[in-house]
């Protein structure tokens, strides 16, 4: 029995990382006195009727949810299953959708509030309301959502958290860390965890939803925090490799700087990776994060034509993207090039430079469609402009490898869906190998690690069929162009 339950819903596609929001909210209502439960289904590969019993069994006063877009169904069946059990558990969701759509979300009668924003404090808050009993009015806890007769109250914003020192680290001991051993650093199967270090981008970029939740003003975490973090998991759990997935880690160069002098001067040996934007690095830094342990950067490329990075507010240039690149090789760190296609002012002949550019700087890419999360700029357009070809949100996703039947979210005034496929896959056709050879070695058919990747995943004959298909158009593009 336990006053607080918190779940993450079935995720259908690969995923790599436990949730570590609801970790954070877990240990802070723990600090506070109230004992909490964490089910991440598809970890844990519940089916409906064990999760039905996990909430039997919890006894839970209050539930929260935390979800992606594309969950928002499997969302909703998880608060329908917890009213079934019992309505008087108070349902709680949050995260980026219902941040950015709070009213949409209330129109499901089986979620009583959303939570916009940061959840610590303001989940909290409806604890003590409505588990301790404290006596506060509803339009005084800043950052949620309610219904209230025909309408939904959306209270006043909550203030950011400015102190991330102040937030104890995430309840591991609420999760089976054993099931999230999938490694992201492409090296042998090794249990690797998240690390976020600060919360909040200044940036400006169109197609981002992280400001939904952190804002846009940055907070970082102190060197000496992060530190004892890293310590705390390896002394606890074994841990040595981890994934910085903070939006960007080098806003804040002395912070990083002390950082990795914490860890080379206390000689703990660690690998990890992380995100950065390309006009925040310098050779100095980049040579002491690879002292420190860092072994790949994940670097937001996008495009490789000027006009395009200045519609979609990326606030880069090319020069800055080769540099970085330059950079990065020189420190002897791999890079990892982030690259979308289907943006605002793209045609083919942007995509061809985007292609040109990846072949000159890259050395492992990323590749995705660009797709108007609810809460972005992108989003906004691409409504204004009658844009919008996919409303069903479980098909929000950024690939055609994750979904059979895939089709882009959005066209463009540049680019219908056709179009955007054939960028996709052309992209694609010109960088796959080079990305085998990044992730599994120059002769990646004989590593058996190959061929127990994502790829060559299947659970069905439906999905079988698909991926031959995309093997199929992707062996036609590399032969055409």
């Amino acid at each position: 029995m336990v006053d607080i339950l918190l779940i993450y819903p079935t995720y259908s596609y690969t995923r790599k990382n436990p949730p570590l929001g609801l970790a954070y909210l877990a240990s802070y209502l723990e600090k506070s006195g109230y004992s909490v439960k964490i089910s991440d289904v598809s970890a844990e590969h519940l089916t409906a009727a064990e999760l039905e019993n996990v909430v039997i069994t919890a006894k839970p006063k209050m539930v929260g949810i935390s979800f992606m877009t594309n969950q928002w169904q499997e969302a909703v069946d998880t608060a329908e299953l917890i009213k079934r059990v019992n309505p008087q558990i108070l349902v709680v969701m949050g995260g980026p959708h219902v941040s950015a759509l709070p009213n949409e979300a209330l129109a499901d009668k089986s979620i009583d509030f959303v939570v916009m924003g940061e959840g610590e404090n303001t989940l909290l808050e409806l604890a003590d309301k409505f588990i301790k009993r404290k006596d506060v009015r509803l339009a005084d806890i800043k950052g949620i959502a309610f219904r209230e007769g025909d309408g939904v109250v959306v209270t006043a914003p909550r203030p950011f958290i400015a102190d991330l020192d102040s937030l104890p680290f995430p309840a591991w001991h609420l999760l089976a860390i054993e099931k999230y051993s999938v490694s992201p650093l492409g090296l042998e199967k090794e249990i690797v965890l998240p690390i976020i270090s600060s919360r909040g981008c200044p940036n400006q970029c169109i197609f981002c939803d992280s400001h939904t939740i952190f804002g846009r003003c940055f907070r970082g975490r102190s060197a000496k925090n992060i530190f004892d973090e890293i310590l705390f998991l390896r002394n606890n759990y074994q841990i040595s490799q981890f994934d910085f997935v903070d939006d960007t880690i080098t806003i804040d160069k002395n912070r990083i700087t002390e950082l990795c002098n914490l860890i080379i001067n206390n000689n703990v040996p660690v690998r990890w990776m992380c995100n950065a934007r390309v006009n925040t690095v310098d050779i100095n830094l980049l040579q002491l994060m690879k002292r420190a342990g860092c072994i790949r950067i994940d670097l937001g490329v996008e495009s490789g034509d000027e006009n395009v990075l200045r519609a979609i507010k990326k606030g880069i240039s090319i020069d800055q993207i080769r540099k970085a690149h330059r950079l990065v090789h020189d420190a002897g760190i791999v890079s990892n090039s982030f690259v979308m296609v289907g943006n605002l002012n793209e045609d083919f002949d942007s995509v061809k430079k985007t292609v040109q550019l990846v072949q000159e700087i890259a050395e492992d890419i990323s590749i995705a469609i660009a797709t108007p999360f609810p809460g972005t700029e992108l989003y906004k357009l691409a409504k204004a402009n009658n844009w919008l070809r996919i409303t069903d949100w479980s098909r929000y996703v950024t690939s055609p490898t994750y979904l059979p039947g895939y089709r882009p979210i959005m066209v463009t005034d540049k680019m219908n869906e056709a179009d955007i496929m054939k960028a996709f896959y052309y992209v694609q056709s010109k960088s796959v190998r080079k990305r085998f050879e990044v992730r599994y070695g120059k002769h990646f058919y004989f590593n058996p690690r190959f061929y127990v990747a994502a790829p060559f995943k299947i659970h069905n004959a439906k999905e079988l069929l698909y991926k031959i298909k995309i093997g199929f158009r992707l062996l036609a593009s590399m032969l055409k162009h």
